[in-house]
């Protein structure tokens, strides 16, 4: 029996050793909701002293979800000697359903330098709609009776009239707004080569050099979206990444370059509204991720001709 105790107490001793390098956790404050709710979904990871955790994305792998606003923390190191680093963020969806959060997946290098990953659970949330109140049906109320109007004919008759050609020329106004603002003008060159022409200028200002990151990030973000304004002839300038998201879809782009363009824009958009510091690798993937989307959305040779 002793030797039993004496097993036991060694195999907690060496317990330690055996822990995995990188734990994850992700998780909700709540997994059932009505349309439009925010919940708060959080991720730690926990990681040995040395590790080289790459970032990561999470509005990337959300699903239906989008990201209202988020706080990532300074890691912290524990009385065990490991980093825990957290990020939250607040997250809703306009849509009823039962819909999963993918699992996150997260890379890192081992001590040997060695690349490995870890993926964490998914995650189910049901989304409801908005179900009346029981009291909702006092705030229904009998019409009242028309009130008498004492007034002349031809007045009335005068202002009928007046309101009639207020609404024809409201009417007219709207459908001319309407019909020029459904596609933007056409470009003077093909896309391709003025968004090229940008991309190369925007490197000659060497804003990252100067410490003008969010200016660099603004600045590519814009071009990207002007591209595809030409590629594309829809509005893009002045939406935002989910609805140009929506918008691609609708215009049925091709889904992996739907995908691409929209990943790219969330990577953005971290940096223009969220205040985070990119790092010097993240700066230069996401200049390629640009170049790449113009590449992979010009019409070939043979598509052209077609």
């Amino acid at each position: 029996m002793k030797k039993l105790f004496i097993g036991i107490f060694f195999l907690l001793l060496c317990k330690p050793l055996f822990a995995e390098p990188v734990n994850l956790k992700v998780k909700v404050d709540r997994d059932k909701i009505t349309i439009g709710d925010k919940i708060k979904y959080e991720i730690i990871v926990e990681y040995d002293n040395g590790l080289e955790i790459e970032p990561y994305a999470a509005g990337k792998n959300l699903g239906e979800f989008e990201i209202k606003d988020y706080k990532i923390e300074v890691p912290q190191k524990i009385k065990s000697g490991r980093f825990v680093s957290r990020a939250i963020y607040t997250i809703a969806t306009f849509t009823t359903g039962e819909f999963t959060i993918p699992g996150l997946k997260i890379k890192y290098k081992d001590l040997d330098n060695q690349e490995k990953e870890i993926l964490s659970d998914e995650i189910k949330i049901n989304v409801e709609s908005i179900k009346p109140s029981p009291n909702d049906k006092d705030d229904i109320r009998p019409l009242k009776s028309p009130a008498e109007i004492k007034a002349k004919l031809s007045v009335w008759i005068f202002v009928v009239f007046i309101l009639l050609i207020v609404s024809i020329a409201i009417f007219v106004y709207l459908k001319k707004k309407k019909e020029k603002e459904k596609k933007p003008a056409l470009p003077s060159r093909p896309a391709e080569e003025i968004a090229r022409d940008y991309l190369r200028a925007l490197i000659e200002m060497k804003l990252i050099e100067k410490g003008l990151i969010k200016e660099y990030y603004i600045r590519l973000s814009d071009i990207i979206r002007a591209y595809i304004e030409n590629r594309y002839r829809i509005f893009a300038m002045d939406r935002t990444t989910w609805e140009l998201f929506q918008e691609m879809r609708l215009k049925r782009i091709e889904r992996l370059h739907v995908d691409k363009i929209n990943y790219f824009f969330e990577d953005c958009d971290m940096v223009k509204f969220a205040k985070y510091t990119p790092l010097q690798k993240e700066i230069e993937e996401a200049y390629k991720k640009a170049e790449e989307i113009v590449n992979i959305t010009t019409p070939k040779i043979a598509e052209t001709l077609n």
